[in-house]
């Protein structure tokens, strides 16, 4: 195998099914036991790394965390013991519980060999995980459990006794960490009845298409690619699933030092219209992304009534007062000084906070319908009006980035609307937020996991729509570049966030102040 060092810095990786996969490993490893060893330590020291950088995420990690491995007898299981390995490694002071689907003699030879060297450690004792049920019962517990029982050559149904465990592992509280190696236990191609409850999900390799399946997303939890190196050159294979896995290197093109000559028109000119006196908080977490995503220049047009508080609060930002309505909102001061900017700005950003008032929604129309620049429409700028306003842009008008929700894309499009159609049909890039956000451009789909439950709370989507704004401002002609490092940046924003303060009791103005970690982050170039 042997990839080169930069194997991972593709932005995308393909989506495989399970059949695809196997294809895949039998064309890269073939039969050499050595090649396939080194697969196995990849993905095992990928797991185990990943567990330690994620599990700060539900509370710190103990100095001498208790760790239950589930391993079967397949290369799955391996992978699992060989990331046990790692956590023994890195907290030397843990207790490791191997909890053994079928006897150590019937294991592959492989996955025998990953087992003696965690024995070798000293720190981890074997058990028949037909033993487990009674000691779950017993309230006997552990910090971290990986799953390792069925890799992605399983066949549905589970048959007992797998099917009593993973039934009395799911209803279990003393888990602690649920991590699914590849995939969760009892998922494979085919549909699945029951599977392993997890909490994260490391695909090792490839990023399985089951593990997008709306059926499966109970036992899935947040998906995670382990990159160990089967795509240093472009895939050609076949392919089932028409997406692709969104991954940190789209971000790589920003990581570097910018070019010592420039100043800050070199880095775009962003015009936010969004706001009111009902939802003042949204233009604010708006400004916040756009400037965190390294926007040259910030105008925003905010009702006059805010003007001076949110000067005061972020003077980075040009605050361009406008009279208000009188029910608070934008109205035809904004659009006239919206048309006043035109021509100095290099994107706009509108909708976040604006409010549905008649004088709102007919400003907004006019701008849509108007504006020569590249835009990014959010929240309640996502109506059918807005849509067809669209339609009498200028000649040349730049490219449009809509970033709904489901139910804000169902409003525009249909309940069983498909998004590659759709913006096909519109002539739109799309930011599809969800536990699963898609970008799309009518061409290509990119699926992000990033972020997860901790962006489940107001004002998370205002702060992307910030992102995507700045990023759209700096790079006017790469709608969908933009979308897809604003998409990514947000999300792995947010699992600094997670990590830093759990997911429960952070803060949607926090999000933004993660960006820099998340920037600069090992796991972009890697």
């Amino acid at each position: 195998m042997n990839p080169p060092k930069n194997f991972a810095m593709s932005p995308f990786h393909p989506i495989l099914t399970c059949a695809e996969t196997r294809a895949l490993e039998n064309r890269l490893l073939g039969d050499d036991p050595e090649q396939s060893w080194e697969a196995m330590r990849r993905a095992g020291a990928g797991v185990g790394a990943a567990v330690l950088r994620d599990f700060p995420t539900w509370r710190p990690l103990p100095r001498d965390p208790r760790v239950l491995v589930l391993a079967g007898p397949g290369h799955n299981g391996g992978d699992a013991l060989l990331a046990a390995a790692l956590l023994l490694r890195a907290r030397p002071r843990g207790k490791i519980t191997v909890a053994l689907l079928e006897a150590a003699e019937k294991s592959k030879p492989l996955t025998r060999r990953a087992l003696d060297e965690l024995l070798a450690l000293g720190a981890a004792t074997p058990l028949s995980a037909a033993e487990l049920p009674a000691r779950l019962r017993a309230g006997e517990s552990w910090d971290i459990t990986l799953d390792g029982l069925y890799g992605m050559s399983f066949r549905p149904p589970l048959r007992e006794p797998a099917r009593g465990l993973i039934t009395a592992l799911n209803a279990a509280t003393g888990l602690g960490f649920r991590a699914a190696v590849d995939v969760p236990s009892g998922i494979g191609d085919e549909p699945a009845d029951l599977a392993f409850r997890a909490d994260f999900t490391y695909a090792t390799g490839v990023v399985k298409a089951p593990l997008f399946a709306a059926g499966n997303a109970p036992w899935v939890g947040r998906v995670r690619e382990v990159d160990i190196g089967f795509f240093a050159e472009a895939y050609d294979g076949p392919r089932a699933h028409p997406e692709d896995f969104l991954r940190p290197a789209v971000l790589a093109p920003l990581q570097g030092l910018r070019p010592s000559v420039g100043d800050k028109r070199t880095y775009g000119h962003l015009l936010v219209v969004s706001g009111s006196r009902a939802y003042p908080g949204a233009q604010m977490l708006n400004v916040l992304g756009a400037l965190r995503a390294g926007t040259g220049l910030v105008t925003a047009l905010v009702p006059a009534g805010h003007a001076g508080a949110f000067a005061a609060a972020r003077p980075e930002a040009m605050w361009r007062a406008c009279a208000e309505e009188a029910d608070g909102g934008h109205g035809g001061a904004t659009l006239a000084a919206a048309r006043e900017l035109w021509p100095r700005a290099t994107a706009v950003l509108a909708g976040s906070g604006l409010g549905r008032t008649g004088h709102a929604q007919a400003m907004l129309q006019a701008l849509v319908a108007e504006c020569p620049l590249p835009l990014v429409l959010d929240a309640d700028a996502l109506f059918p009006a807005t849509l067809a306003a669209l339609a009498h842009r200028p000649a040349g008008a730049g490219p449009v980035v809509l970033t709904p929700h489901a139910g804000e894309f169902a409003r525009l499009a249909g309940a069983r609307a498909d998004l590659g159609k759709f913006c096909r049909d519109h002539g739109v890039v799309t930011i599809l937020k969800g536990p699963v956000t898609r970008v799309a451009d009518g061409k290509r789909v990119w699926c992000g996991t990033f972020g997860g439950p901790v962006l489940a709370r107001g004002g998370s989507g205002d702060v992307l729509a910030g992102i995507a704004g700045g990023l759209l401002a700096q790079t006017p002609a790469d709608a969908f570049g933009a979308a897809a490092r604003a998409a990514a940046w947000h999300g792995l924003a947010a699992d600094e966030l997670a990590r830093a303060r759990g997911e429960t009791a952070a803060l949607t103005a926090e999000l933004a102040s993660f960006m820099p970690e998340a920037l600069r982050d090992e796991i972009v170039r890697d």
